[in-house]
């Protein structure tokens, strides 16, 4: 085997010293891949719904600490974000240097994040169906959208600084994306390196959970254990940011749509036992196409044998 590896990261630096913590723990994460294999196969069709928005046209706002504005062009988000991104790559800290303190400008390789958050499915269904019969709902999902940003503004104010967010309305289910930064451009920073979130699956199970429905006993075991784990890392009453903004999302769908919303949430809840034996049907085609592929395989057709000097 040969291979060609451009070192761009500290850990591939570090990789070639064969006694180094770094190159041992490659070694031991490398052993582990080699235990677990993957087949390549097409998926089947994903189960969960296909939806569309058709006339919801997506849009973003930039945030100055103060005012929110709207972008007007289609890449007016994008350079702000380059531009912010530019500005906020470097920190001070403070080092020593032969007995005394010396300021030192550190750079920040990811100096914007981004936080995403969806909507609920029994959300996504009721835009839908407002859109199919004819009405417009963008005055209930503004107001939905503002009380969310003041409830987000709050969960994010010791942590990070808030740039702006956008709006997409191309996906199965629209979605925020929050853009934030630990930097403030002059040096500064705030916050702590991490976020404390816990992923979109039990974000999305949290969600079920609300609805009320009954979801599969696997699963709940490992929503159970997950919140466990976290809570021991990082106390009794943490929340995961990922879930409180969800929760928050909702919470502001509530308020603003009321009962509306209600025989949606209900139908969706109704939906999960389905969807979770679709995704299960789904899961097993996949494995059994991979039997199929890997036999195929290990029965090969007789071929010429080719030589590098040919």
């Amino acid at each position: 085997m040969s291979t060609h590896t451009r070192a761009r990261s500290r850990r591939q630096l570090r990789h070639p010293a064969s006694r180094s913590k770094s190159h041992q723990r490659d070694k031991r994460e490398g052993e582990a891949r080699r235990e677990t294999q993957f087949v390549p196969v097409a998926a089947s069709e994903h189960p969960s719904p296909r939806r569309s928005f058709n006339g919801l046209a997506g849009h973003e706002y930039t945030f100055d600490g103060q005012t929110w504005k709207r972008c007007t062009g289609p890449e007016e988000f994008a350079d702000y974000l380059e531009r912010e991104a530019k500005r906020r790559n470097w920190y001070r800290s403070t080092t020593q240097r032969k007995g005394v303190p010396v300021e030192m400008k550190r750079p920040v390789e990811t100096p914007v994040e981004i936080l995403t958050t969806t909507f609920s499915p029994w959300l996504s269904d009721w835009v839908e169906a407002e859109i199919g019969a004819g009405r417009d709902p963008r005055r209930n999902l503004a107001a939905i959208r503002n009380r969310w940003l003041k409830a987000a503004s709050g969960l994010l104010t010791s942590s990070r600084v808030l740039l702006g967010f956008a709006c997409h309305t191309d996906t199965d289910d629209p979605h925020f994306d929050l853009c934030l930064s630990r930097q403030d451009g002059q040096g500064g920073r705030i916050g702590e390196t991490g976020l404390y979130l816990v992923g979109p699956w039990a974000t999305s199970t949290d969600r079920q959970c609300r609805a009320g429905a009954r979801i599969h006993p696997d699963k709940r075991r490992q929503l159970t254990r997950g919140v466990a784990n976290f809570r021991r890392r990082y106390g009794e009453g943490a929340v995961p940011l990922d879930v409180q903004l969800a929760r928050s999302l909702d919470a502001a769908a509530n308020e603003v749509l009321g009962a509306e919303l209600q025989p949606y949430r209900e139908a969706y809840a109704a939906r999960v036992p389905e969807l979770e034996r679709q995704h299960a049907a789904a899961q097993l085609a996949a494995l059994k196409a991979a039997e199929a592929k890997l036999q195929e395989r290990a029965a090969p057709a007789p071929t010429p044998e080719v030589t590098l000097d040919q």
